[in-house]
């Protein structure tokens, strides 16, 4: 006679739970996400028809609404890309890290703006781990957060807030640091546990720095 193990009945139904629960998930999320892109497709197509329909030359004041509307609207869908990445498993690959990058600022382009600068230094050519669009995702997302931080305060002098991405290629490591030059993401940035959700998909850490406001990105 087989003897039943209740314990391993538990763990089996326990696994079985959190896959059905995990499935239902990716089904809200994946409904949701869509029903969101529609409604920020007809907000973007609005504002593009109001651009048009307005006589030229526009008020200044209309003009930079319009516009603060249009970065918006893409700043939310970059953000849902992001989002949608860290829920998403996404085919492992090896991508070009030079292009990885470029997407990343793409990505991160309309939450920055003009008021943010980024400087890139790359190492010499290289692939990298990712799954997906994991890693741009990662890169942009901390590139907003220390954007966000180095936003001028009120009653601060004006100035232009400044990244820079440096890659460091060795044998067996890479390392991808951002710094900036404004003030540190508050502790437990939501964006940080973001970008370390992502990291964990392929194999890198995401850690603050501890000399200057940025971050690091190693992979293992």
């Amino acid at each position: 006679m087989i003897s039943s193990n209740p314990l391993a009945s538990a763990r089996m139904n326990s696994v079985d739970d959190r896959g059905d629960e995990l499935a239902r998930f990716v089904a809200v999320w994946n409904g949701a996400l869509h029903e969101f892109r529609n409604q920020l497709t007809v907000l973007l197509a609005t504002a593009t028809e109001l651009r048009a329909a307005l006589p030229a030359p526009m008020p200044v004041e209309v003009s930079d609404a319009v516009a603060e509307t249009e970065r918006n609207v893409q700043s939310l869908s970059s953000l849902i890309a992001q989002l949608d990445a860290a829920v998403k498993s996404g085919e492992p690959l090896i991508s070009d890290l030079d292009e990885v990058i470029e997407r990343a600022l793409r990505i991160a382009a309309p939450t920055l703006g003009r008021r943010v600068s980024v400087a890139v230094s790359k190492g010499r050519k290289t692939g990298v781990k990712n799954r997906g669009v994991a890693l741009e995702c990662l890169l942009s997302t901390l590139l907003v957060d220390l954007a966000r931080a180095a936003e001028v305060k009120t009653g601060e002098r004006a100035r232009k807030a400044e990244l820079q991405v440096h890659v460091e290629v060795g044998r067996g490591s890479l390392f991808i640091e951002i710094e900036s030059n404004g003030g540190r993401p508050p502790p437990g940035s939501w964006r940080l546990l973001l970008a370390s959700e992502l990291g964990s998909k392929i194999d890198a850490t995401v850690t603050a720095s501890t000399e200057v406001a940025g971050y690091v990105i190693q992979f293992r």
